[in-house]
């Protein structure tokens, strides 16, 4: 579907507005983490998008100044590779509305999970997201926000379009759920609360890269990637222009290598060197995704504190085992470890990590229920001691 790149949006149930200045306004998606809904509508003879505040933040008067915020600093962009804002109007039954450019594509997370772009759009791709990443920092504007699915390709000509660039909605230092649904782009500074910089978006365009080279896509960028996402900004690169020279450079030499793998080819040499070419990129491939494995392991045996705390057991009547709620947390873990799975090492500890939260939360319980208990012993012995006098 157009413009179908809202992972952490909600769909929001069908309504009607009428408005004197646009047409077949309809609900498209409300923001499931911060105050913002969106809606389609026709515009002067075009399809746009309509970003309005959610009901219970209209008359919110910090929500409209960032909204208007938002509007005023997004509306001075104008580059090919950046989704353009339209303008600001006041619509009835709406509100105070920022009327977006409506992209007919896919987000280019659809494109990498089903595989639909070839190498050659993949790295255009990534060239476009510099171009478009550098002209938003010359402009004094980080986006703080860049992940696959806000990152949109066009239909007509698979070329590049950055959405959602706004005020960030949602307090990542304070929204334990979203730090770890979305952990995985976001700069680690803007998890300790720190000012954003250009080196922020140097970060999430790594794990971009990132993204499409563990979907086996393609594996030339991966130490760009790497330079991309130290932990320490000061390790980086230090700009958006340098990623791109980096990317532009490696091309380039793909094609050198390229041609000499052909004529290596025609050679006994090439049966010498190609398997250990392929030997050390599997050898690679190896380590990162076990440097990606423990972190994801590391997230969810660091949750086992809080685990045991949001179950703990309050009543004497409740039941010792593990709540079944459990099982919703239980699921979240899997889906953040699923891409491991196929390998059954990795498999067998992470399904250990599970059940060991599980018991931990268990033994927890147990705790709480002695305690009680001993605690309504007490309790009962100081009311019959006055009667044995």
């Amino acid at each position: 579907m157009a413009d179908n790149i809202f992972s952490n949006f909600e769909p929001v149930s069908e309504t009607t507005v009428v408005s004197k200045d646009f047409d077949d306004i309809k609900p498209f998606y409300a923001s499931a983490h911060g105050h913002s809904r969106l809606f389609t509508a026709v515009y002067q003879g075009k399809k746009v998008i309509i970003k309005t505040l959610k009901p219970e933040f209209t008359q919110d008067e910090q929500s409209r100044k960032n909204l208007k915020k938002e509007y005023e600093f997004t509306s001075q962009l104008d580059n090919r590779f950046v989704r353009r804002t339209l303008g600001f109007e006041s619509i009835q039954g709406l509100g105070e509305s920022i009327i977006l450019e409506y992209i007919d594509g896919k987000s280019l997370a659809e494109h990498v999970r089903v595989g639909t772009l070839n190498e050659k759009q993949v790295k255009n791709v990534i060239i476009d997201l510099c171009d478009g990443l550098n002209y938003m920092h010359r402009n004094g504007i980080i986006h703080c926000d860049l992940k696959p699915e806000n990152v949109m390709i066009t239909a007509d000509s698979y070329r590049v379009k950055i959405i959602d660039i706004g005020l960030p909605e949602t307090n990542y230092k304070t929204d334990h759920e979203l730090l770890i649904k979305e952990n995985e782009f976001i700069a680690p500074e803007l998890f300790k609360g720190e000012e954003a910089d250009p080196r922020s978006d140097v970060y999430s365009l790594g794990k971009i890269i990132e993204f499409i080279i563990a979907r086996n896509m393609l594996d030339q960028f991966s130490s760009v990637a790497t330079h991309c996402t130290q932990f320490s900004r000061e390790q980086r690169f230090d700009n958006i222009l340098a990623v791109k020279s980096e990317i532009t450079k490696s091309h380039s030499y793909m094609k050198l290598v390229l041609l000499a793998v052909v004529l290596v080819t025609l050679g006994i040499l090439a049966y010498v060197y190609i398997p250990k070419i392929v030997e050390k990129s599997k050898a690679e491939k190896a380590a990162r995704l076990s440097v990606e494995f423990h972190h994801e392991l590391d997230k969810v045996n660091a949750e086992t504190a809080s685990q045991c705390e949001k179950y703990k057991l309050t009543s004497l009547d409740e039941p010792i085992a593990v709540p079944a709620a459990w099982k919703e947390d239980s699921l979240r873990y899997r889906q953040q470890l699923e891409h491991f799975w196929s390998i059954d090492s990795l498999n067998r500890v992470a399904v250990d990590a599970i059940q060991n939260q599980k018991q931990a939360i268990a033994a927890s319980r147990q705790r709480d229920f002695d305690a009680l208990k001993q605690a309504q012993l007490l309790q009962a012995d100081s009311i019959a001691l006055p009667l044995t006098k």
